[in-house]
């Protein structure tokens, strides 16, 4: 029979005070009843544990045996109880979360930032990837959390936002006024990623709706080289407003937005599926949406409404 925690915790009291009427005290238990637990304890183990003198409660060698493992599991008992507590007001563990490339440099500051402040003991990862990528890592748990494109998530997905698609050119290259038709963007002298690519997808689409063919003069994987490809001055490019709304504010590049029709891309939050969230993954996943919302209003994005309840 397993040995009563609630008795062993009365039991070590008693040898701490060598008393029965001052462990009765200290504990808020009745001493008829305190008298009646060790009894009981004795009894279950076959074992006298306390001398009971006129001076006081004497552990007797069996007890002093007890008492070394009791003192033990109790602060054990203690120790989990505490962490326990601590975990909920301060929860701790591994967080991954994955970006889509063309967003990463503008989510991944504000959001370890705030998760840094607010809960130091979460170890948060940030990795950035295309949309395929992504997708693979939630699928195999790799990533707990991943923004990411709609066309490629799972439809467990939580829609985060929509980003408008702009062309953008050198300094200059674009008036803040100027109008672009997706029509003429498509004749542009072009740096796009690979035909992987959610927006080279999203652009080849309009151009076969329109029959026309891209003008492709680089193609480039990642956003911080073709921006600088753009800079040098070897062609323009097509980004989601989010990639360049800092680079466009600053007047480092120039942008305009694709109209007739305007094209815009709905970025989601995914996570997998069939593996509950950590209370870690959860605040990150709140903190995230709130970062989303605010950089909506400031105008990275369109933020959808349930995102901007979220991050209220």
């Amino acid at each position: 029979m397993a040995l009563d925690l609630l008795k062993m915790r009365y039991f070590a009291k008693i040898a701490e005070l060598g008393s029965f009427t001052r462990a009765s005290s200290e504990l808020g238990v009745a001493q008829p009843a305190l008298s009646s637990h060790m009894r009981a304890l004795e009894a279950q183990l076959g074992v006298l544990l306390l001398n009971r003198t006129p001076r006081g409660a004497v552990v007797t060698e069996a007890g002093q045996t007890l008492l070394s493992h009791a003192q033990a599991i109790l602060r054990a008992v203690d120790q989990a109880e505490a962490a326990t507590k601590e975990q909920a007001k301060y929860p701790t563990g591994d967080v991954s979360l994955g970006i889509l490339s063309s967003i990463c440099p503008t989510l991944t500051v504000p959001v370890i930032e705030e998760c840094s402040a607010r809960f130091p003991k979460i170890r948060l990862t940030v990795s950035e990837g295309d949309s395929q990528a992504l997708r693979t890592a939630v699928e195999t748990r790799m990533h707990d959390l991943a923004v990411t494109l709609e066309s490629v998530a799972k439809s467990t997905a939580v829609p985060l936002f929509d980003e408008t698609l702009y062309a953008i050119g050198p300094q200059g290259r674009f008036s803040r006024d100027e109008v672009l038709t997706v029509e003429e963007a498509l004749g542009l002298p072009m740096i796009l990623p690979t035909r992987r690519h959610g927006i080279r997808i999203l652009l080849e689409r309009q151009a076969l709706m329109l029959g026309r063919e891209l003008n492709i003069v680089q193609e480039i994987e990642g956003v911080a080289s073709t921006k600088a490809a753009i800079r040098a001055g070897h062609g323009l490019t097509i980004f989601g407003r989010g990639a360049a709304y800092a680079d466009h504010e600053n007047g480092d590049l120039s942008a305009v937005p694709l109209s007739r029709p305007s094209l815009a891309r709905r970025l989601v939050l995914d996570m997998p599926v069939n593996h509950p969230p950590t209370r870690a993954v959860l605040e990150v996943r709140a903190i995230l949406l709130g970062v989303v919302s605010r950089l909506g209003l400031e105008g990275h994005w369109t933020c959808l409404p349930q995102v901007n309840a979220a991050g209220k």
